[in-house]
């Protein structure tokens, strides 16, 4: 096995998706020194969050964390643009892994019943080809055992402007309505992890909040997202 990796890995090298460097047989996804260098956020039970703060103007949030700072300036970011637009999804399940790996140590996973990804529009899952967050879930799920469910909740529309260069005010008031739960009795009283690829303001996801809140009796909610914003 090890000389047919070794022939696969010399006939199809596979790349750091950071810093660019050929990984060995043993490296995947990230080389070593990169791996080392991941910003991680360390998650403490004891403390609240900066992902718990900017979700807390939202009803029945149990807990939230983050698995990485994101930072524009970094080449840490390429892991963000090779999960959503360069066609590689799989390093979503992979880091999503180290993270769930991390959080179980802390029982941040404990009672939770399912996890739910955040959902994409049709015409932006066409697009795309896949849903990102879907990968993040089935990294999570692949370490915890916790079910995934995918149509619990749709999204009729994207933000309704770009939202990247919007104040704070006006990127809460594009998220506004835009989702919309399916069946909410398959989701009373449950306790559900909602997953995202990165937290920024935080409005797109307490607008998915605010809605499951208003639509499903009794539902307790936790949040993890990939990255976060520095």
């Amino acid at each position: 096995m090890k000389i047919l990796s070794s022939v696969t890995d010399f006939l199809l090298p596979r790349y750091c998706k950071v810093c660019g460097r050929r990984l060995s047989v043993s490296e995947e996804h990230l080389c070593i020194g990169c791996y080392i260098g991941l910003p991680i956020v360390e998650y403490d039970f004891r403390t609240l969050s900066r992902t718990e703060t900017l979700l807390l103007s939202e009803r029945n949030i149990v807990r939230a964390s983050s698995l990485l700072q994101y930072d524009k300036e970094s080449d840490y970011r390429k892991i963000l643009f090779h999960l959503k637009y360069w066609g590689h999804p799989e390093v979503g399940s992979w880091m999503a892994t180290i993270g769930a790996r991390k959080l179980g140590d802390a029982g941040f996973f404990v009672d939770v019943d399912f996890i739910i990804p955040l959902p994409l529009t049709r015409r932006r899952l066409r697009k795309r080809g896949y849903n990102q967050c879907m990968y993040i879930a089935n990294g999570i799920r692949k370490v915890t055992g916790l079910p995934v469910v995918e149509h619990a909740v749709i999204r009729h529309e994207d933000n309704r402007s770009h939202q990247a260069g919007l104040g704070l005010f006006q990127r809460w008031s594009n998220a506004q309505g835009i989702f919309q739960v399916i069946d909410p009795e398959p989701l009373r009283g449950k306790h559900i992890l909602l997953v995202d690829d990165v937290l920024t303001t935080g409005s797109t996801l307490c607008s998915l909040i605010g809605t499951l809140n208003q639509s499903v009796p009794d539902i307790r909610v936790s949040v993890f997202t990939l990255a976060i914003t520095i």
